[in-house]
């Protein structure tokens, strides 16, 4: 049981097991940067001016754009970790989250670099990790708010993120019982966003129009549907498949759970249905915006892995994933 037993603890080889693993996954794009000179899926500079500030001049630069990515998917999963340490949301400390994670959002060559999505992507979990502790507060505080803060800022690199409102109002909903002002301050921090972007086009460069303009780029549902190669869809449905049999596992023994676990895998589920419906209307087939549907999926698929009983299954099923992982690098 050579995968469980790296992936399912937190020490050193698990943490050196993880790297590995990132590196290995961006191999492929790597290979074909230097075999070809240039990268296959090269996403074109787009987003919001924030985003085109700090990361426009790394699109220019491949390889730099595919080691960028490679930082923000490390940061990303070991956020996760955290958060699966922080709440009762596995039998111990583990790094299948991270695991899970990798594979569910890196495996196409378009969602190995940097992107808007991706960005924006971190600190939506970073917004949901500030969010899950508001069980433990009363109502009416701040919290609620500076983890709207975090959010609106991350909607200067990926405006999409907006979109996200009504999942977000649930969410809170779903963690406690809220106030009529909580709901309010999500709405409030993107307020300030626009106050914000609207006087630095109209107020200080005199654009008004180039506010508009931002806005529209930002909220055209642009993109449609590519047929990928068929180890693709493979792929991807052994994962909904092992999502669809951890769900009823989970199911079965979700009574048993503390309701600070019971609550957050709720939201997980919301936000599962939510970041499916972002990929398909909002993201329109976006590689990277699968990121927004890895979150979910890695916590559930890692409460089913601890189980104790069928180990050898569950270590034979996570070979046949990574054999999926590695038929998708080859022939993509």
């Amino acid at each position: 049981m050579i995968l469980l037993r790296i992936f399912k603890n937190n020490r050193l080889t698990g943490t050196v097991a993880i790297f590995l693993l990132l590196i290995a996954i961006f191999v492929p794009s790597f290979v074909d940067l230097f075999r070809t000179g240039v990268s296959r899926e090269l996403i074109p500079l787009s987003g919001m001016p924030f985003y085109k500030l700090v990361f426009g001049s790394i699109h220019k630069v491949p390889v730099l754009s595919h080691l960028v990515a490679m930082l923000l998917l490390l940061m990303i999963s070991f956020t996760l970790i955290r958060i699966g340490i922080r709440y009762p949301l596995l039998q111990q400390r583990s790094l299948m989250p991270a695991f899970f994670f990798i594979l569910f959002a890196a495996s196409l060559p378009a969602a190995r670099q940097v992107s808007p999505a991706l960005v924006g992507s971190l600190f939506y979990l970073i917004f949901y990790s500030v969010l899950f502790e508001v069980q433990e507060e009363k109502a009416d505080t701040l919290s609620i708010f500076a983890a709207s803060l975090i959010l609106v800022l991350g909607s200067m690199f990926y405006l999409k993120l907006i979109w996200f409102l009504p999942l977000i109002w649930i969410s809170l909903w779903t963690l406690r019982p809220v106030t009529w002002r909580e709901l309010f301050y999500p709405v409030v921090a993107y307020a300030l966003l626009i106050l914000i972007l609207f006087t630095w086009f109209w107020g200080i460069r005199d654009q008004g129009a180039g506010f508009v303009d931002l806005l529209r780029k930002n909220f055209t549902l642009s993109g449609s549907f590519q047929a990928w190669h068929y180890s693709v869809y493979l792929l991807y449905g052994f994962f909904l498949m092992l999502v669809a049999i951890a769900s009823i596992f989970m199911a079965y023994r979700f009574q048993t759970m503390k309701t600070v676990a019971q609550n957050i895998y709720q939201v997980l589920f919301y936000m599962f249905l939510g970041g499916i419906l972002f990929f398909l209307f909002i993201g329109r087939f976006d590689p990277s915006a699968l990121v927004f549907i890895a979150f979910p999926v890695a916590f559930v698929l890692s409460n089913f892995f601890h189980r104790k009983k069928n180990s050898w299954i569950h270590e034979l099923v996570l070979w046949i994933l990574l054999g999926l992982v590695v038929y998708v690098q080859w022939m993509v």
